[in-house]
């Protein structure tokens, strides 16, 4: 089964929410655990960078905000990660002094990481078909979102990309409130955050989000509160 998504074949397999420990064995599964450090963060809390040396992290439970910069790039590229996603997984293949990483946690509950070092990570992996098979497909997948990424920078508008990216964000963390019509937000994310998710300034953002609270389509409060069905339909009549 393929996923076709503007021009791009995607394997349906690999849907970006399969953590790569879902795919081994039982065995396989336990090894890549022991030999890990789990490590446990408070919201808002930076994942420090100095003594990390080039490891690698998996997203046990939570969310997290990536930012790369590549090389000189002073423009980061940011992705906000969930469970099962790979971070700082370009340290397999490229030198650390290429780029710089930042990490943050942003899901209001746990977040936690699993750890190895990039040399026993790939170890690892070569000990597990299936494990390095699952990395490939992963980079394939991470190419296509790129790719994607691009495709929507030019084709679309900053405001279209803010409001697929709040309905993709209420989509895989969020959560229903008590009468069961909104969607709340667990994550601690700034207009900032969001800004640079779709690559324009702090102020066209929070202009453009401000415009959302205007249509009724975000609520007030302290986390974001996303009217989805309103959101999803207000979507469909962008471009």
């Amino acid at each position: 089964m393929m996923v076709t998504t503007f021009g791009y074949a995607l394997p349906a397999m690999l849907a970006p929410n399969t953590s790569l420990l879902e795919i081994l064995g039982h065995e396989e599964r336990k090894r890549f655990v022991a030999q890990s450090r789990k490590l446990q963060f408070r919201p808002g809390e930076v994942v420090e960078s100095s003594g990390l040396g080039e490891e690698i992290f998996l997203v046990e439970t939570g969310a997290f905000i990536e930012r790369l910069y590549c090389g000189a790039r002073a423009v980061p590229i940011v992705r906000i990660a969930g469970s099962g996603d790979l971070l700082y997984a370009d340290r397999l293949f490229a030198p650390v002094g290429f780029m710089r990483v930042e990490l943050r946690a942003v899901h209001i509950e746990s977040n936690s990481l699993y750890a190895w070092s990039a040399t026993e990570f790939l170890e690892l992996l070569r000990n597990s078909p299936e494990g390095m098979l699952r990395l490939c497909r992963w980079f394939g997948y991470q190419a296509h979102a790129g790719r994607l990424n691009l495709y929507e920078a030019v084709a679309h508008s900053a405001y279209y990309r803010l409001v697929n990216l709040l309905v993709a964000l209420s989509n895989q963390f969020g959560y229903l409130n008590a009468n069961g019509s909104t969607v709340l937000l667990p994550l601690k994310l700034t207009i900032k955050d969001l800004s640079e998710c779709i690559n324009v300034s702090r102020e066209t953002g929070s202009n453009l989000f401000n415009k959302l609270r205007r249509k009724g389509v975000i609520g007030p409060g302290k986390f974001i509160k996303v009217e989805l069905s309103k959101l999803s339909e207000y979507a469909a009549t962008l471009e």
